[in-house]
């Protein structure tokens, strides 16, 4: 618990000396293990009541993304550091969309027995061509290809953790444009952001009339920027005071400690995953211990500097659908899960090594030999089905 006397968080954190992509790893591993419970038809992944595994894996990855980017905010012009976020985010996506609408959904209109072929599913209403283009953008418009997950546990979307996307870009563009003005040479200012939405977040999750007019059915949008915005924000104000937060072991468990106590307040009785609720509210507190056990897990050079989080988590969803489709959930829930990770874990390797590696080398294309550097920051993001 101890760690030495007077340093603080940033010293312990030191770029390319720290296991944030161990923990990003893990926690892309915790929204596998977290999925599989609906997509396999194991009951609730209902965690403490109020929350999921995966949910909380998916704002500690916020956290974690709001440390890491806000350093390439301050260290980019807005173009360099949009650039930058584009080449993270969208190639290695756009492919996750094509295999899963042209290859796991192709699979799945085989597996329903219809009677016509390729053709008749590339030209099916709603189908795979129409499935990559409503979705190209990040946002979820189409969660499934009709005629394709017929008889899953859970047929209702092939990739139920891309949506957490849309919110990560939309971070990255609101600290991107508090660097362009300038905002974030005021790490004050920052702070006093990610306080007043915090604070609208727990007002609106306390009064019941206003949490029913943001949920699932009226005002997602806002209600999810509630939910994630102080989470990052909280990453990003940690970086801007890391010299003066110090690195404590007693802090970080205090924090995670705090996290856990909010679900005792009787505030945010709603609905996981649909309405903001107590869990939501606590959000913010797993940021420090999260950055603390980066400072200080073993397991330094994993993930540096191949990180497969993004291929995992990404892909993992539609590999467990396929596999539930064809009846690996029968089996159990250790060789189900088992399964999806190394079908998933493949996929991953495979995307890193032919897909996001390829496309960061163009991360300095247009720089001049005396351009900034930025500290490569990955993405995140799942959540609730």
């Amino acid at each position: 618990m101890k760690a030495g006397e007077g340093i603080t968080l940033g010293e312990s954190l030191r770029p390319r000396s720290n296991s944030l992509n161990l923990i990003r790893l893990l926690l892309a591993a915790s929204v596998v293990l977290s999925h599989a419970i609906p997509l396999g038809g194991f009951g609730s992944e209902l965690f403490l009541r109020w929350t999921t595994i995966g949910s909380l894996a998916v704002y500690c990855f916020f956290g974690i993304s709001g440390y890491l980017i806000a350093g390439s905010a301050e260290s980019n012009n807005f173009g360099r550091f949009l650039w930058h976020r584009v080449l993270r985010i969208f190639p290695a996506f756009w492919i996750c969309l094509i295999v899963t609408a042209f290859v796991f959904g192709w699979l799945g209109w085989l597996h329903a027995g219809h009677g016509c072929g390729f053709a008749c599913y590339l030209h099916e209403p709603g189908g795979p061509v129409d499935y990559v283009v409503h979705n190209a953008w990040l946002r979820s418009s189409q969660l499934t290809i009709p005629g394709t997950l017929r008889g899953a546990p859970f047929p209702l979307a092939w990739n139920g953790s891309i949506w957490t996307l849309f919110y990560e870009f939309l971070c990255y563009l609101l600290l991107g444009a508090l660097a362009l003005v300038g905002a974030l040479r005021n790490r004050f200012l920052v702070a006093a952001i990610a306080v007043a939405v915090l604070v609208l977040e727990c007002v609106v999750t306390s009064v019941p009339s206003l949490n029913m007019q943001f949920n699932a059915f009226n005002n997602w949008e806002l209600t999810n920027l509630l939910r994630f915005v102080p989470v990052f924000l909280t990453g990003a104000a940690i970086y801007l005071y890391r010299k003066e937060i110090p690195d404590s072991g007693w802090l970080a468990l205090g924090s995670l400690a705090a996290t856990f106590a909010v679900y005792l307040v009787p505030v945010g009785n709603g609905i996981p995953g649909l309405t903001l609720t107590r869990a939501d509210l606590s959000a913010f507190l797993l940021v420090y211990p999260t950055l603390w056990l980066g400072a200080h897990l073993p397991g330094r050079s994993i993930g540096v500097p191949n990180d497969y989080s993004y291929g995992l988590y990404i892909y993992a969803f539609p590999v467990a659908q396929l596999l539930a489709l064809w009846g690996a959930y029968r089996w159990g829930y250790a060789a189900y899960v088992g399964l999806t990770f190394l079908v998933a874990a493949t996929l991953a390797v495979a995307s890193w090594w032919l897909i996001e590696k390829r496309f960061l080398r163009l991360k300095d294309l247009g720089r001049s030999s005396s351009g900034d550097q930025i500290p490569l920051a990955s993405v995140v993001p799942e959540q609730p089905t």
